[in-house]
């Protein structure tokens, strides 16, 4: 969606507003129109970020948060919602951080998004950090364990042989 240039003494808060998804400017609008906190709190994020980046997060937001949103309950909650959209990420660790993903890396923020999962296997006699020897026959002694627990399929069709003939002969 694009908006007509506005020159430069327009309202960069109200350019910004006019990216909120149109059931929710329905809403604002019936409520009175974009609050002024949000106003605020636009201006405050244009410090930051582009205008461009304000409509992406306003988007991504909406569609992975509110689009399900029913009418009712969008108009109940129209000032709430057009915060949420735009309110900083809150990311602890780095300011380049949208909702888990990092601006200039396209890579994940490792404070919010973790890429992997680790594991610290610790041998317990020497309670030091396990050697690659160490994590790999612990690995397999946990495939073996978990192997122990299935049956093979040689097994399974017995049972279910003797299964059937007991059923027979019960009847």
């Amino acid at each position: 969606m694009s908006f007509p240039y506005q020159g430069p003494s327009a309202d960069p808060a109200a350019w910004v507003a006019r990216y909120f998804p149109g059931p929710l400017l329905a809403a604002l609008e019936q409520r009175g129109g974009v609050p002024h906190t949000v106003r605020a709190l636009i201006t405050q994020q244009l410090a930051v970020r582009t205008p461009e980046q304000l409509r992406d997060r306003i988007e991504r937001r909406w569609y992975q948060r509110f689009s399900g949103t029913t009418r009712p309950e969008l108009l109940d909650r129209a000032d709430t919602i057009a915060t949420r959209l735009v309110e900083e990420p809150g990311c602890e660790v780095s300011t380049r951080c949208e909702d888990g993903w990092l601006l200039d890396d396209d890579a994940n923020c490792t404070w919010c998004r973790p890429s992997g999962t680790e594991f610290y296997l610790q041998d317990p006699d020497a309670g030091r950090r396990s050697t690659p020897e160490t994590v790999t026959r612990m690995a397999s002694e946990i495939r073996a364990r978990m192997r122990q627990g299935r049956r093979s399929l040689r097994a399974a069709t017995e049972r279910a042989r003797a299964e059937r003939a007991d059923q027979d002969d019960r009847r």
